[in-house]
């Protein structure tokens, strides 16, 4: 065991040392000096300027995540009013094809379901016929003004 607590010992000496800074180099050079210093100088400064490039990119992200949400919420609003419209055009068609599956034709003759089906379509576009249905119509412009 004892050989263990000396590993253990020993790595943690190793990061003691690598966690403290680099020490200065020696005073008498003061060439070498001078130079040593031009470059922590020029370090800070990258280091600045990284530091603002990143708190650029970190604005930004936010700015757009923002916006992003801000659309999600637009569009999930304008799905909400088009999947009313849609209820209410479906109720319509609904409405228009048991109207006509029931009632006979001119000619006394009981139309088919899909028979009405078509018929709801062209009924549907007829804005005469829309107008007599219950109301359907005066809720779809409703819902359409507050798009």
């Amino acid at each position: 065991m004892p050989p263990k607590r000396a590993a253990a010992t020993k790595g943690s000496t190793c990061l003691q040392q690598s966690s403290t800074k680099r020490p200065a180099p020696p005073e008498s050079d003061s060439e070498s000096e001078s130079e040593y210093r031009q470059r922590r100088k020029r370090n800070n400064i990258a280091v600045k300027k990284s530091r603002e490039k990143s708190r650029a990119r970190a604005q930004m992200t936010t700015a757009r995540v923002e916006e992003l949400r801000q659309e999600n919420t637009e569009l999930e609003a304008k799905i909400n009013i088009l999947s009313k419209e849609l209820d209410l055009l479906k109720d319509l068609l609904v409405l228009r094809a048991g109207k006509k599956c029931g009632a006979a034709d001119s000619e006394g003759a009981v139309t088919s379901p899909s028979e009405a089906a078509a018929d709801s379509h062209s009924a549907a576009a007829d804005p005469n016929l829309i107008d007599q249905d219950h109301g359907y119509v005066s809720q779809v412009k409703r819902i359409r003004k507050t798009r």
